[in-house]
């Protein structure tokens, strides 16, 4: 099977057939009608009109529905969850329904099988789930940074929101996502250049001040020292 590139999502209907499988990619399920039952190393769910649920990448699960449903599903390839946000999800994350959710899933909806191409308004959608989803016990200086990536960001007024030095915030952030604040900047850069590279045909300027760079030579500098190879390159390896 090709690896997942752009994010699908359909409706889809579930069996009371209980299979078990894990995928390469993430997957948001939204509830339409019935409940399906979910089972994973850490919960074991019904999940209904009320709650949704989602599966990071690699997680191994059990599904099951016992009545006539439909459910919203999202697959979202594993270069749009980066691993530090999705590391501590271990076993899925069960959320409660609320509006914001509900609001989303009515945006999803409109964008239902448009996925034979790559689709920013999906891919736009999923970036503020996204924070939705990341969000829900992270500190909030890297709700921050996840949310500000592409602009400024002073190591002292990330220390200050959570009220630490910035000598011991830099150990601090180190020892919540395995990076320092600069290495975690500079990979959600990279991912959302990666992203644009693929899927626009911006030029390397904007996409670079897209990103939060005001030069094209900073984000060369980037795609060298992390992928070996220039933006140019990496465009025309994985570019459709």
């Amino acid at each position: 099977m090709d690896e997942l590139r752009n994010i699908l999502c359909e409706r889809r209907i579930y069996t009371n057939s209980c299979l078990s499988h894990a995928h390469s990619f993430g997957q948001l399920l939204l509830p339409l009608q019935g409940t399906l039952f979910i089972e994973t190393n850490l919960h074991r769910v019904r999940l209904d009109n009320k709650h949704l649920f989602f599966l990071p990448p690699g997680d191994n699960h059990t599904f099951y529905s016992k009545d006539k449903n439909e459910f919203l599903v999202l697959d979202i390839p594993a270069s749009l969850l980066p691993e530090q946000n999705y590391k501590n999800m271990d076993g899925g994350v069960y959320l409660p329904l609320d509006q914001r959710w509900e609001s989303l899933r009515f945006l999803f909806l409109s964008e239902t099988g448009a996925h034979s191409k790559p689709n920013p308004s999906l891919h736009d959608l999923f970036r503020y789930a996204s924070r939705l989803l990341y969000n829900f016990d992270q500190p909030v200086s890297i709700q921050y940074v996840q949310n500000h990536y592409q602009e400024k960001i002073s190591l002292e007024y990330l220390a200050a929101l959570e009220h630490y030095n910035p000598s011991y915030y830099c150990q601090w952030f180190q020892k919540k996502t395995g990076l320092s604040p600069l290495a975690f900047i500079q990979k959600l850069r990279l991912e959302k250049a990666k992203y644009l590279l693929i899927n626009t045909d911006f030029s390397l300027l904007r996409i670079a001040q897209e990103v939060g760079y005001e030069q094209q030579s900073s984000l060369a500098r980037l795609f060298r020292q992390k992928e070996g190879m220039s933006a140019s390159d990496y465009r025309k390896a994985f570019q459709r």
